[in-house]
């Protein structure tokens, strides 16, 4: 079923920012919508004044909105990375205490824990930064707990220390809003690997943390999703009896292996319909539904959308 409206992020960007911090916030975001499908998630990228603003490898990025132009948002996320005090200005800081007020998440990343600091925005809080200012931060601001962690919330806020960090954020956020199998899958797009939990998050399941005889049932489903087997089968090249493999699911994923299957054939089915021209017939057959019509039914059920409308949008 279609999310009523998808989680709204604005990123403020400051110069000297992290392209690949922006990146890991934003990618596995878009990644969770082009798999499911939905519209969980939209962004807009924000600067003080609305114009371009330069990254620390001397990228430009361009902003939809300059900061006193932002309408309603979810979330305002601060971007900024070398020469984070250039950037402390009284109208700056009003500005981001303006548009802060009342919103269900505010964000700091990289260095941008610092300016949320001078804001007054984490008094009584924890928080973390990038580690070469954690120090300075602990120093700077004593009514701040200073924890050294890939992410750290705190009532509605959130700081990340850097790019992993926020790859960490982006995939929790993605299970809050969807489920641990969606944040699996995403997780998987970007070849993570397993990171020891810390006080802000639980470990979490990716391809190297799922147990041995799990990740060959993903595979078997992975590899079948054009030829589809039973059930049975796949338990069988999983080394697994139906009944424990369906248990695994249930433990790691959230949901039984057969719906999860399901979910890769559907995945495929999609892909099927944007890459090619296949009628729905074809496309049906090669991913194990018995008619065009079931497929229509569980593609528009899951999907939001009928085959139709993927491939005109």
């Amino acid at each position: 079923m279609q999310p009523i409206s998808p989680f709204h992020l604005t990123f403020l960007l400051f110069e000297g920012f992290s392209n690949m911090v922006l990146a890991n916030a934003i990618e596995p975001l878009r990644a969770a919508r082009d798999l499911s499908g939905q519209r969980l998630f939209s962004w807009q990228i924000a600067s003080m004044e609305g114009g371009s603003v330069l990254s620390s490898s001397r990228l430009t990025v361009g902003s939809d909105v300059a900061l006193d132009r932002v309408g309603a948002t979810d979330a305002l996320i601060v971007v900024s990375g070398y020469g984070i005090r250039d950037h402390l200005r009284r109208k700056t800081l009003q500005g981001l205490l303006n548009k802060a007020r009342g919103l269900p998440l505010i964000g700091g990343f990289d260095t941008g824990a610092w300016m949320l600091a001078e804001a007054g925005l984490l008094a009584g809080r924890r928080a973390t930064i990038h580690w070469m200012e954690t120090e300075a931060l602990a120093e700077a601001f004593p009514e701040i707990e200073v924890i050294a962690a890939p992410y750290v919330t705190d009532g509605n806020t959130v700081t990340c220390g850097g790019a992993q960090g926020v790859l960490n954020w982006s995939l929790d956020l993605i299970g809050a809003h969807a489920d641990d199998a969606l944040r699996y899958d995403v997780a998987n797009m970007f070849t993570r690997t397993h990171v020891a939990p810390t006080e802000s998050s639980s470990p979490r399941m990716t391809d190297r943390a799922l147990p041995a005889p799990m990740m060959r049932a993903v595979v078997a489903m992975r590899e079948s999703a054009e030829n589809p087997e039973p059930l049975s089968r796949i338990a069988d090249r999983a080394a697994l009896t139906t009944r424990s493999m369906d248990r695994l699911f249930h433990t790691h994923l959230g949901m039984p292996a057969g719906r999860y299957y399901r979910i890769i054939r559907l995945s495929h089915a999609r892909a099927l319909a944007i890459e090619t021209s296949l009628p729905l017939e074809d496309i049906a057959a090669r991913t194990g539904f018995a008619s065009a019509a079931t497929l229509a039914r569980a593609y528009r059920a899951h999907f939001g959308e009928t085959v139709r409308g993927t491939r005109r949008g």
